[in-house]
């Protein structure tokens, strides 16, 4: 069964949502009284928490690759460890801004 899952793009695609979908759930637990996106985001950076929210999210995706690393999908690990160098870069590139 996980043959299936076993593809790259796969990895990618899965990697560059699971982030997204741990940032939403922050928001809908912890601060849902804001508007999502543009009240929570300014919220974040007003208070410049925006950087560590977004590696906390990020992270996340360091577990799921760890969970393939063991479940032997390399391929599906390699994709998202593409995925997460792409977030990692947009990290850096919104803290410098």
């Amino acid at each position: 069964m996980l043959d299936k899952i076993d593809k790259k793009w796969i990895g990618f695609l899965f990697g560059a949502v699971f982030p997204s979908l741990c940032f939403f759930c922050y928001w809908l637990f912890f601060h849902n009284q804001l508007n999502f996106p543009n009240g929570f985001i300014r919220y974040l950076r007003a208070g410049n928490m925006f950087q560590e929210v977004a590696i906390v999210c990020v992270i996340a995706n360091l577990a799921i690759f760890y969970l393939s690393l063991n479940k032997k999908i390399f391929d599906f690990g390699r994709g998202l460890i593409i995925a997460t160098f792409l977030y990692v870069g947009l990290v850096l590139y919104i803290s410098l801004l």
